[in-house]
């Protein structure tokens, strides 16, 4: 006998924001977790027959299924074999096999059931993506390197895995965007972030963009009617709050993939960039910077990154203006990041080298490396103390640090000095002294790097004097540039079972492939 209840859409859509409110205080939540406290007995009907397992059991399952994501009930009991915890949230002793889900789906659910259980997973992503919870819809988990580990099986191998990552991206990340669109637009979302995928992968600007991308697809929005859904962000903060909320999903992604061990420290940068600005300095939102190009003036971002190899991401960007201290820069880019990793070195350039910025290093117990500014007691230091040595003591305005003092050669072989300022004791008399230093603060070099790939593959240009469009496209490039490395990361796991120093997918073709998939669902 077919059960079937009619339970209303109101009645299901209070019991779920009911039961996110016992969530209210978690970033993420497992959907195992939820279910468990999800009540679902208005879908129950009175006539139901236990069939081994119960009702609200194989009721909870469904949603389960579906909000996972999992298509075939083979997968499902596996995945519940894999995962004991989650199937004794949903109220299983014992593991269902595919003939009693099918069953139950086939015989005993419904109509009315079934439209009301895709009524329920539908709102709670809808919630959750209200309230910036992240489900954990999507299993990351590193697979298994496969046995044929020929070139071309890898190739095989890379290309899917690199397809199947950018369509759930896709499918995960793009309704946390919001682009202020109405329900009768003529271009949807998904259409917009792939024009801005485009121009990043060309540098190109909006107008020129939406044509060449029209060649290409056949269809594309005007480079007009993108701006024009940019420039309804009503603020700065709107924007950053929105961006922060996508850059914690991501790393959420990261974290459910086991990618970082909360128990090992990290090694973090600190580095400002600059996006030149050419125009009237008193724009909102611009800086002077050392004159170069032409100008003297910038748009200035400040990000806080992971500098261990093969998992460089950026943790945080924030918008520099002139009002904003060092200092306050500073902390909060500490701490979010502390909120995150444990953190064991900082690398920063000497544009952080006075006495306020490396107290509020200090403040957050943090071990530093910068090289320091060649001032006159610097220079000083420098004449009358050989290579490698350790000056301990030195004072920045009252502020004791010490100089470590190395070889290194230039580009032109020739040796010189270096001086680095730190709050670390180093012992000169340590062999290869100056090798491990330059070594430490290589890593610094990766935030570098990123930068670039950030600017010359997934940044759009513009001339727009509107600082909310250039926040937008700075901050979108350095979301694309962690999904790549995140994509990276799995794609080195699945195939070899280890994260290696090179990109098996280059940021070009991760980004094509990122504007060219259909997400689906």
């Amino acid at each position: 006998m077919r059960a079937s209840k009619h339970v209303s859409n109101q009645t299901i859509e209070t019991e779920i924001y009911n039961t996110f409110a016992l969530f209210k205080t978690q970033k993420s939540i497992k959907i195992a977790d939820y279910l468990k406290t999800f009540n679902v007995k208005p879908f129950i009907n009175k006539d139901y027959r236990t069939i081994k397992f119960s009702y609200e059991a194989l009721l909870k399952l469904v949603i389960f299924q579906r909000l996972k994501g999992i298509k075939f009930h083979t997968k499902l009991t596996k995945y519940l074999r894999r995962n004991p915890a989650e199937k004794y949230a949903l109220g299983f002793s014992e593991t269902p096999d595919r003939t009693h889900i099918g069953y139950f789906i086939n015989h005993i659910l419904g109509t009315e059931a079934d439209e009301a259980i895709a009524f329920t997973v539908s709102k709670i992503n809808e919630v959750a993506e209200k309230f910036g919870v992240v489900l954990d819809n999507v299993v990351l988990r590193p697979i298994e390197p496969q046995k044929d580990t020929t070139e071309r099986n890898q190739r095989l191998q890379r290309d899917d895995k690199a397809k199947g990552l950018c369509r759930l991206f896709k499918r995960r990340i793009a309704p946390f965007i919001n682009l202020h669109q109405k329900h009768n637009v003529t271009y949807k979302k998904n259409e917009l972030l792939n024009l801005l995928i485009h121009m990043g992968l060309g540098q190109d600007f909006a107008q020129n963009g939406s044509r060449t991308y029209k060649e290409q697809t056949g269809r594309s929005p005007s480079g007009k009617t993108l701006l024009y859904h940019l420039r309804k962000f009503e603020s700065m903060a709107e924007l950053q709050q929105m961006y922060t909320t996508v850059f914690e999903l991501v790393w959420e992604m990261a974290r459910q993939a086991n990618l970082f061990d909360p128990r090992k420290r990290v090694d973090v940068a600190i580095d400002y960039t600059e996006w030149f600005f050419y125009g009237n300095r008193k724009a909102p939102m611009v800086v002077g910077k050392q004159p170069e190009r032409g100008t003297a003036a910038c748009y200035k971002f400040a990000t806080i990154s992971i500098v261990e190899s093969g998992k460089r991401f950026t943790l945080l960007a924030l918008p520099v203006s002139m009002l904003d201290s060092k200092e306050s820069i500073l902390s909060r880019l500490f701490s979010y990041a502390a909120q995150r990793v444990k953190i064991n070195h900082v690398y920063m350039d000497r544009g952080f080298f006075d006495s306020q910025s490396l107290r509020t290093v200090d403040k957050f117990r943090l071990n530093y490396i910068m090289p320091a500014i060649h001032n006159f007691s610097v220079k000083r230091v420098m004449e009358l103390t050989p290579a490698p040595s350790v000056v301990k003591g030195f004072t920045l305005n009252n502020y004791p640090l010490n100089l470590v003092i190395v070889e290194d050669k230039d580009v032109t072989g020739k040796l010189v000095k270096r001086v680095f300022a730190t709050n670390m004791d180093f012992d000169e008399k340590e062999v290869g002294l100056s090798e491990r230093l330059l070594y430490l603060y290589s890593k610094r070099w990766g935030i570098e790097t990123s930068y670039r790939v950030k600017k010359h593959s997934f940044r759009a240009k513009t001339t727009s004097k509107n600082y909310i469009i250039r926040l937008f496209y700075f901050l979108f490039s350095v979301l694309l540039y962690n999904l790549w490395i995140l994509a990276d990361i799995l794609i080195w796991l699945h195939i070899h079972g280890q994260i290696g120093e090179d990109h098996l997918v280059t940021s070009r073709l991760f980004g094509t492939l990122l504007m060219m998939i259909d997400p689906g669902g």
